[in-house]
């Protein structure tokens, strides 16, 4: 039996995730772009890991940076995930309220949490990479519960 990127795609999308948006710099330009296959790798070291889809235009910025932010998004903002997610990718940025430590990737400042990362690692993978992270430094915001990504849509979880 031969498996379809149809039938992969529709299997995967039956696996809720968490939402996120990673960020970098091209040159002192910001560029991010929403990212579901995103987890928690070590505690010790604090390592993390992105994939990131080869054609996606924050992949470049990602392999020559050396650094990346990974916000985690709350359940209201499905918006600033789509916005995110759909081109233009030039405008993502406008009209939002962010900043960059020194060294460190664009934070989104509304994002519940933001952890900034110096890459460690990156490993080909088929159609992506996959970047390993370590965190060098977490803002966290006021607790809420975050926004998941399921069968292709944005939703909300909220515990049992």
């Amino acid at each position: 039996m031969t498996v379809t990127r149809d039938d992969w795609r529709a299997a995967m999308g039956a696996f809720a995730s968490g939402v996120t948006i990673v960020t970098s710099l091209e040159g002192d330009q910001p560029r991010g772009s929403t990212v579901s296959a995103f987890t928690s790798v070590s505690l010790d070291p604090p390592l993390l890991l992105i994939c990131v889809d080869k054609s996606n235009p924050l992949h470049a910025p990602l392999l020559q940076a050396g650094f990346f932010g990974v916000h985690i998004l709350g359940a209201d903002q499905g918006d600033l995930g789509m916005r995110f997610a759909v081109p233009p990718v030039e405008t993502r940025f406008d009209n939002l309220d962010f900043t960059c430590h020194e060294g460190g990737a664009p934070h989104i400042v509304s994002a519940p949490v933001f952890i900034d990362c110096e890459t460690q690692q990156v490993h080909e993978a088929g159609t992506h990479h996959i970047f390993i992270g370590r965190g060098v430094r977490i803002m966290n915001g006021p607790e809420q519960p975050p926004l998941v990504y399921h069968k292709g849509g944005f939703g909300a979880f909220t515990p049992a």
